[in-house]
């Protein structure tokens, strides 16, 4: 036990006047594991019938995996928040946070608090960002993705020079927390990592498992593990995951488990087919993927949602959908760098039929949005003026995803 754990355990023995003197005498691991009981809270539950609750953590095991449609015991960290170490990511998924990162013959050591220490198959890891992302301009950060999802004859690093991100197509040689070297024109050549941006293996293979059948475990620290959930305790989740077969993650180091994530589909991986926006007087606000309409986080009462769409009023976009999904859901609200301005309409609709419609001000809290898309052909998504005009009508419709 650590030394800071010994020392709250022993403020707490303490501090309980109403415990019977001879539990003041027990172990202090015993009075750590009271306080650890006495401190834990009920996760918010949404089944698969829609409806949402709140369970301690001791009732978990009774509740059937089949039927969770989230557990939600915390928000994930922002995605601007990430500035240390490195970020991993699978072609099933996985999006892994670690300070430790090794090529060790064909697989890559990573330690999350999700994974606890792993050998990731090289097989397995499509991207490593040595840089933070949302650090990287735009238009690079785009080809970087666009190339991951591309078939490659050789790895891809992307290295800064001379203030610009240039490629070089080569062979990874070896990699660890300080450098990489690659083999480019025929040359070995070793590069700090402090100059590297990101690095895209063609090894990568696509898993076995289909997607519709993977949940994501978000962890605490920002990472995701996906994989079929197949157990829920009051202390862990057990997964089965096509990257690193089955694991135990401890339930502390859990944010969120998201079993609909195999089977949805983020709005703003789509491209509108129809945009129609005007402001009040001819003025012209954009909409945004990912981010607020001034380019912002998506920000509702100080959450901070990674992905969704920011528009303004008005604002309306369309989205073929074919009848491929039978559900979208989000969260919608005014961002909050309009304080508390703005009053909109917020409307979906059906292929011209209004399926769901909600008043909202800047000083109401975030409403959650859950539409029922069956059979729909066609998508609309309209935020329209209300009683103020277009004052402040800066809305998100957040975390926005088409479930099949």
């Amino acid at each position: 036990m650590s030394a800071r754990k010994v020392a709250q355990a022993s403020s707490l023995r303490n501090s309980l006047p109403m415990i019977p003197a001879s539990w003041k005498r027990a172990p202090l691991w015993f009075v750590l594991a009271l306080s650890l009981a006495s401190s834990s809270h009920a996760a918010s539950v949404r089944l698969r019938d829609g409806t949402e609750h709140a369970v301690e953590p001791a009732a978990f095991s009774t509740l059937a995996v089949a039927s969770i449609e989230e557990l939600r015991l915390a928000d994930p960290p922002p995605p601007n928040r990430w500035r240390l170490g490195f970020l991993v990511q699978t072609a099933a998924g996985d999006a892994l946070r670690t300070e430790r990162l090794r090529l060790r013959d064909d697989r890559l050591l990573v330690e999350t608090p999700l994974t606890g220490l792993a050998e990731l198959p090289l097989s397995a890891t499509t991207l490593v960002w040595f840089t933070p992302p949302g650090t990287i301009q735009e238009t690079t950060r785009r080809e970087i993705q666009q190339v991951a999802g591309s078939r490659l004859r050789q790895d891809a690093l992307f290295v800064r020079k001379a203030g610009e991100w240039v490629r070089l197509d080569g062979i990874l040689q070896s990699l660890d927390e300080k450098r990489v070297v690659f083999r480019w024109q025929d040359e070995e050549r070793e590069i700090p990592l402090s100059l590297a941006g990101a690095l895209v293996l063609a090894a990568s293979q696509p898993p076995a498992t289909p997607r519709e059948k993977l949940a994501a475990v978000c962890g605490c620290d920002g990472s995701r593990l996906v994989g079929e959930l197949r157990a829920l305790t009051p202390d862990s989740v057990t997964l089965a995951t096509p990257s690193l077969s089955a694991v135990t993650v401890p339930l502390d180091t859990v944010a969120v488990v998201d079993t609909l994530w195999g089977r949805s589909l983020f709005v703003s991986e789509l491209e509108p087919v129809a945009v129609a926006e005007a402001g009040w007087f001819g003025t012209h606000f954009p909409w945004r993927r990912d981010a607020s309409v001034a380019g912002r986080p998506l920000t509702l009462h100080g959450r901070v949602f990674e992905r969704g769409l920011g528009v303004h009023s008005r604002s309306s976009l369309a989205y073929q959908l074919d009848k491929k999904f039978s559900l979208i859901t989000g969260v919608i609200g005014l961002d909050d760098e309009g304080g508390k301005l703005g009053r909109v309409h917020f409307v979906v609709r059906g292929d011209g039929r209004e399926l769901f419609r909600a008043t909202m001000s800047g000083a109401a809290a975030p409403r959650p949005l859950r539409v029922a898309v069956s059979g729909v052909e066609r998508l609309e998504l309209l935020v329209d003026f209300a009683r103020e005009e277009d004052t402040g009508d800066r809305a998100d419709w957040a975390d926005l995803r088409l479930v099949r």
